[in-house]
């Protein structure tokens, strides 16, 4: 069948990756596959720079849809995030107008509310959950006309009702094909930095977290990882084909098993031996873990704190390390010259400007810091967190209906904030992001009063400037990939926007030639 994919969003996230791998599985099944990106260079998911009116240079709904439908689908594929949801069903509503192919919704946003989903009229099915095992069932039940209720994790259509079928099983990590790294192309170079997922799922609970809300749908198995073999081949790969200088590791953790763990570091360095960044908790961390992944070559470790108010990490967000454990962490980071970054999340529920500032200085203190990473807490509609946030005045009492609907936020702005939140926030995430160079003295100036708000009139350069100092001293090699990443995509979305608009222009003209030169003969 002739299939069309679909996503806009930023590259470096489970979703876009998993399209990698779902592209050549619909390929060795003999199917046709268009894939039509988006970035969103600007827009609400670009965790670099997000301003809504070059956004919308950058980006058309109609001219999306244009390219859908000029691929001639039989059906066409959606990857939904809760930040492209309204935007995903805008754009499906221009191409149903102008073809009949089936329209189909997957992704985190789909699985997580699939009833609200499959009451868009244009939307005929909703893959909930994996769709690499499923989806070669559902385009032949497509294809054939048939009712695809022998297909698991769907949902879809007879008559007026919406029916659900099983939950299929989980797919086996390992008989996945080999991701085509090329599907992102011109936005994506990979012969620096090569990202790559070899787990599925998470085994925390955190409140907040998007993995606890699959996990609440599918249960405690659907976190799973790859075997050693298996994630060394792809690395094999890869590396023979685009040389690259690095590889992160996506996963919620990489730490945990240790057996595992002590495999993947033996055979990385056999074969691979080039630095790695990734993901640990630093719950259970200790000094055995620190000295595995130094050995194996790992660079920079990401450690998902998120505040330092001791009751909220363990009460609100779930999470169980408790300020000690997290020292210690940090402190066999640091025995074995391993640097880490560390995740801070602001807005959250009952936090106080008080909590901003005893942030500064516990961050301020530790050795091995590279980077404090700032975000914002993004709610899912179907996660915990949300009665919290409700409770604390964080979020309106309606918030779980319009959660629900769709909304276009992401971990880079705050735009639910009054304006005094919002600019106390970002002058403190302002201060995160340079802490690692900042003087004591003037750490303890900038938390006196209101010299905080100072901050914010730092320009853009200047802090730039400052946060590659910070980089360079950690030497951060994730920071120079986006200084080569994030350019050539902003380079690539310009290129297409104008050669878009030059096509249109050209279009134009000659529909007003043909006009002129049929008028002229009448």
């Amino acid at each position: 069948m002739r299939v069309t994919l679909v996503y806009r969003g930023r590259y470096h996230i489970r979703q876009a990756l998993e399209l990698e791998t779902l592209v050549p599985l619909l390929r060795l099944h003999g199917h046709n596959v268009k894939f039509v990106y988006d970035p969103d260079t600007f827009g609400v998911t670009d965790n670099v720079i997000q301003a809504p009116w070059l956004a919308r240079i950058f980006s058309s709904r109609e001219q999306i849809a244009t390219n859908i439908t000029k691929n001639d689908p039989e059906v066409v594929i959606f990857s939904v995030l809760p930040s492209t949801y309204k935007w995903s069903k805008q754009v499906a509503i221009i191409v149903k107008e102008h073809i009949p192919a089936p329209i189909v919704f997957f992704g985190l946003f789909p699985s997580l509310v699939p009833e609200r989903v499959m009451q868009d009229a244009f939307v005929d099915y909703v893959i909930r959950g994996e769709a690499e095992n499923i989806i070669t069932s559902l385009l032949e039940a497509i294809s054939d006309n048939k009712k695809p209720s022998e297909t698991g994790n769907l949902w879809y259509r007879q008559g007026d009702k919406v029916q659900y079928t099983y939950q299929a099983p989980f797919v086996n990590l390992d008989t996945l094909p080999v991701p085509d790294k090329e599907l992102f192309y011109p936005y994506v170079s990979h012969s620096y930095s090569y990202t790559t997922f070899v787990s599925r799922g998470c085994s925390y609970n955190c409140t907040y977290c998007e993995e606890t809300c699959m996990k609440r749908i599918f249960g405690p198995k659907y976190f799973r990882r790859k075997s050693v073999d298996t994630v060394i081949k792809e690395l094999t790969i890869a590396k023979k084909r685009y040389g690259f200088r690095e590889v992160i590791f996506k996963d919620s953790y990489l730490s945990g098993n240790k057996k595992w763990l002590t495999e993947l570091m033996r055979q990385y360095c056999e074969d691979i031996c080039v630095p790695f960044k990734c993901f640990c908790t630093t719950h259970g961390f200790d000094e055995e873990t620190a000295k595995l992944l130094k050995g194996g070559g790992c660079y920079c470790v990401e450690f998902g704190l998120q505040t330092w108010n001791e009751n909220i990490r363990q009460d609100i967000l779930r999470r169980k390390e408790n300020n000690k454990d997290v020292c210690y962490a940090l402190e066999c980071c640091a025995k074995h010259k391993l640097w880490y970054d560390v995740d801070h999340m602001f807005n959250l529920p009952y936090e106080t400007r008080q909590d901003h500032i005893d942030g500064a200085f516990c961050y301020h203190k530790l050795r091995y810091l590279n980077r404090v990473k700032v975000h914002h807490l993004l709610y899912y509609p179907t996660a915990e967190i949300v009665s919290h946030g409700i409770a604390s005045k964080k979020l309106t009492i309606d918030a779980q209906e319009n959660l629900v609907d769709g909304y276009e936020s992401d971990f880079y702005d705050q735009q639910d904030n009054n304006n005094e939140d919002r600019i106390l926030v970002s002058a403190y995430g302002t201060l995160y992001k340079i802490l690692p160079i900042m003087p004591d003295s003037l750490l303890h100036w900038f938390t006196k009063r209101n010299h905080i708000k100072l901050l914010r009139r730092i320009p853009s350069p200047i802090l730039a400037i400052l946060q590659t100092l910070v980089a360079v001293r950690g030497k951060d090699l994730r920071f120079k990939a986006y200084l080569c990443f994030y350019p050539r995509k902003v380079v690539a979305s310009f290129k297409r926007s104008l050669g878009q608009y030059l096509l249109n222009l050209f279009s134009i003209k000659n529909r007003t030639i043909k006009k002129v030169t049929t008028d002229e003969n009448y």
